[in-house]
């Protein structure tokens, strides 16, 4: 795998899920099996905005070719993904998020997993 397409499966997955918060947040929140108040909606609205921003980085940063800034893309994606799997895994082990939350704990492993590999490990180009 090429980094180019690893920042495209990380675009890929956050404007997707992005999407899905900012759109529907009601049925992303069931999905999650959390609560459908309004300050869910509106927190899972905010996280959107977010997800937003990582994934247009790594979208308009996919032909970057200088060394310290993909390093620095990558560094920062990797930590967020390890930090999101022990987020997730707390949630869900603690049962405030539903089955779900293995599918998200399952999608910032990947992430955390890939761009440690592009960070340390993997092919320069």
């Amino acid at each position: 795998m090429k980094l180019r397409n690893m920042y495209l499966l990380n675009t890929s997955s956050s404007l997707g899920s992005a999407i899905g918060l900012l759109l529907m947040s009601r049925v992303m929140l069931g999905l999650f099996g959390m609560d459908n108040t309004k300050d869910a909606v509106v927190l899972a609205q905010l996280i959107a905005v977010e997800l937003v921003v990582g994934g247009l980085i790594t979208l308009l940063a996919r032909d970057v070719t200088d060394p310290k800034a993909r390093s620095a893309i990558n560094y920062g994606n990797m930590v967020a993904g390890v930090l999101g799997v022990v987020v997730a895994l707390n949630a869900t082990l603690t049962g405030v998020m539903g089955w779900f939350g293995y599918v998200v704990l399952a999608i910032y492993a990947i992430v955390a997993l890939g761009f440690a590999y592009f960070q340390f490990f993997g092919p320069l180009d």
